[in-house]
């Protein structure tokens, strides 16, 4: 499967999960926004970027840019102050994670931990649980 298909499934799954919650969900005509959907809590509105996450090495990774073709180079744009939050789906797990975009790192990939570090590291691990919607 392409990433354009499984991106718009993700964006389904988590789009019906929410909706399954009774959360209001607005999606903004086109495809141009930097969000895929909006989430509407009593008036607070928040941004969603919906990422496709991939279970490996014991984590659920994800890419935190996106990634485009500028001038016959390809260019990675992050989300800072143009989303609020990460919806994370885990096809393989069937599973959400909304993860703020604050939490998830200056870097290009995020990760969240399936299980603690074998090593007893806690200093910036992100256990999947914590963000599981």
């Amino acid at each position: 499967m392409n990433k354009k298909a499984q991106g718009t499934r993700s964006v389904g799954a988590v789009m019906s999960h929410f909706i399954k919650a009774g959360k209001i969900v607005l999606m903004p005509i086109g495809d141009n926004e930097r969000y895929d959907f909006v989430i509407d809590e009593d008036g607070r509105f928040r941004r969603i970027q919906v990422k496709t996450g991939k279970v490996k090495n014991g984590a659920i990774e994800f890419s935190t840019a996106s990634t485009n073709l500028e001038n016959g180079k390809w260019v990675r744009h992050g989300y800072r102050g143009q989303i609020d939050d990460f919806a994370v789906y885990c096809p393989k797990l069937d599973k959400v994670y909304l993860v703020p975009i604050d939490e998830a790192g200056g870097q290009t990939h995020c990760s969240l931990r399936l299980e603690p570090a074998k090593n007893g590291q806690q200093k910036g691990i992100r256990l999947a649980e914590q963000y599981e919607v």
